[in-house]
């Protein structure tokens, strides 16, 4: 008997775990959501005197440039919002919304708008998937194709700074927030709604949190609430932010003003009181300066004391920190213990745990090893570390590259040097010339070109000027567009100082008639220059589609159809106006 009622009371408790468990992910999917990610550009916006259309890949017309603007939320959907005359008795302006066959769409409302996102910069710098449409004189949400994702019941809907996919939405005077599945993260009772700005890699923006506000006779009083809409901070502080840097979505910081005296809370639990006139994070060191009484110190993430706050002021030198106090400066490390070389004002670790750079008084910078041997000392006046044990160094206002042994690996003869991202290369530029030096890992220079420009891609990069260009891997070896553009089957060639396309043979098909030439882009369309203007040629037809017209200050403009890229913040737009430079 007593063990049927053991296995029941198991059974039970499965039963719960279940129950529990899939309550717990119906929920969740309420709160997750996916954000549209755009592969392909299938429209773009077209400018034309000032007036405003949209084309289509091939060039092709699709929405005349008749428009004072024209927003297209997802190139790669045909939803054209075309933008015209401003209505004062609605206080909004006229939109009419076009598909890729001129037929208008969502006539049965009484008007359409795009959602701009805040604070991010993209080349589509609206909500991808999601329109906003008002319907007896109230706002709503529904998708590009027109399925509603919320009936029209609110007075505001916009986007949430750093936020995409969620938006602060009003209802009777007051604010809250909903996502792109419709979910109310957050009922409508605060005055405002902002993000915390909190961001992370694999996440990224779906578990940001929010700021929240309300109005008391007092004035604005903040609290927090977190992605899935729980409250962790009710509103009653005068000032609050997250600490942002802290990129652990199981430590939450905030600094929170009370009377205007900041602390610090881990979650609810409050770690340093507030009797702070000012506290900061520093991300390098991992711990927070606190200001009381116009004196700073230094406090761990536990609010234990590192320093003691009774300094004038805290500046951090790498592993050291200074503590002024009257005429006096002392030294500790990030422990709290007191350093004796005063002429050490900083001392900076390097991916070499061998290796330290430590700076003086007089700004000058030194390679010592762990245990603080003087290992380069040439009166540098900047020292970087780089992979291979190899150092950018700096005297005079020039910049060259040595060794450990201090040997000079690249003369001090640049403006700047520094390491590309994600690559194995070195940048070296000379202001004067504009001259841009590729240097390997290993300190070999492997390209040079004046006038230049560098730009990086995916996985490649390209150095151009106004004559010449030429590609290289991350690794520096030089590429040749045959095998970088495999689908293409024209490519651009130099040929006794002037260019024209060959095919993958390096027979010449387009002869070398020309100043300069694009490749042909993912559209078919490469771009040829003639006395100093440019023009398009097909890769289809081989043949010129537009003579060359327009004067471009672009080393390497981009082309669809007849059209030149305009390279302006926001979304794309291509343009046939013969007077404008890029």
């Amino acid at each position: 008997m007593k063990g049927k009622i053991k296995w029941i009371i198991i059974g039970i408790i499965a039963v719960i775990i279940i129950v529990a468990a899939t309550l717990l992910i119906i929920n969740e999917m309420g709160y997750s959501y996916e954000i549209e990610e755009i592969t392909e550009i299938n429209y773009t916006t077209l400018v034309h005197e000032e007036k405003y259309g949209v084309i289509d890949k091939s060039g092709n017309v699709i929405v005349e440039p008749i428009y004072n603007a024209v927003q297209i939320p997802n190139p790669s959907k045909p939803v054209f919002v075309c933008i015209g005359e401003y209505n004062e008795e609605k206080e909004e302006y006229e939109t009419t919304v076009f598909n890729d066959k001129n037929e208008q769409l969502f006539t049965q409302y009484e008007n359409i708008e795009v959602i701009p996102i805040k604070t991010n910069i993209e080349t589509t710098p609206y909500e991808k998937s999601t329109l906003i449409y008002k319907q007896n004189g109230r706002y709503g949400l529904m998708t590009l194709e027109g399925k509603q994702i919320t009936e029209p019941i609110y007075e505001e809907i916009s986007s949430i700074n750093y936020k995409e996919g969620t938006f602060a939405v009003k209802l009777d005077g007051k604010m809250g927030a909903v996502n792109l599945k419709g979910k109310v993260i957050i009922k409508p009772e605060y005055e405002t709604i902002t993000s915390d700005n909190y961001y992370n890699e694999k996440t990224q923006n779906k578990t940001t949190g929010f700021i929240v506000s309300i109005k008391t006779d007092e004035g604005y009083r903040y609290g927090y609430v977190n992605y899935r809409g729980k409250v962790i901070l009710k509103p009653e502080y005068t000032e609050l932010e997250r600490v942002t840097e802290i990129a652990n979505e199981k430590e939450l910081y905030i600094i929170a003003f009370k009377d205007g005296q900041a602390g610090l809370l881990k979650d609810k639990k409050l770690i340093l009181n507030h009797e702070y006139e000012d506290i900061q994070y520093s991300s390098i060191n991992d711990v927070f300066v606190v200001q009381r009484n116009s004196k700073q110190g230094i406090v761990a993430k536990d609010g234990s004391t590192i320093v003691n706050t009774e300094y004038d002021s805290i500046v951090f030198g790498g592993m050291y920190i200074n503590a002024k106090k009257g005429d006096n400066v002392y030294l500790f490390d990030l422990n709290g213990s007191s350093i004796e070389n005063k002429d050490i004002v900083s001392k900076i670790a390097t991916d070499n745990p061998n290796y330290f750079i430590t700076i003086d008084q007089n700004d000058i910078y030194t390679i010592v090893d762990a245990q603080d041997n003087v290992l380069v000392d040439n009166n540098y006046t900047y020292i970087e570390y780089l992979p291979g044990d190899y150092f950018i160094v700096a005297r005079d206002g020039k910049n060259g590259v040595i060794d450990i042994s201090g040997k000079s690996l690249i003369d001090l003869a640049y403006t700047s040097i520094f390491k590309l991202n994600d690559t194995e290369l070195l940048q070296a530029e000379k202001i004067e010339t504009k001259t841009i030096d590729l240097y390997s890992s290993s300190m070999h220079k492997i390209a040079s070109m004046n006038n230049a420009t560098l730009t990086t891609f995916d996985d490649y990069i390209m150095l151009a000027s106004d004559t010449d260009f030429a590609y290289y891997d991350f690794s520096g070896n030089k590429l040749e567009s045959k095998n970088l553009f495999t689908e293409n089957t024209l490519f651009a060639k130099k040929i006794n100082d002037k260019w024209g396309f060959v095919d993958k043979n390096g027979n010449i098909v387009i002869q070398n008639d020309y100043e300069m030439v694009t490749d042909f882009n993912e559209y078919g369309f490469a771009g040829i220059k003639l006395d100093g203007k440019w023009g398009v040629i097909e890769q289809a037809t081989q043949k010129i589609i537009q003579e060359p017209i327009y004067e471009l200050d672009w080393a390497q403009p981009t082309f669809i159809g007849k059209y030149y890229r305009v390279r302006d913040w926001g979304d794309l737009r291509y343009s046939d106006d013969i007077i404008r430079k890029n």
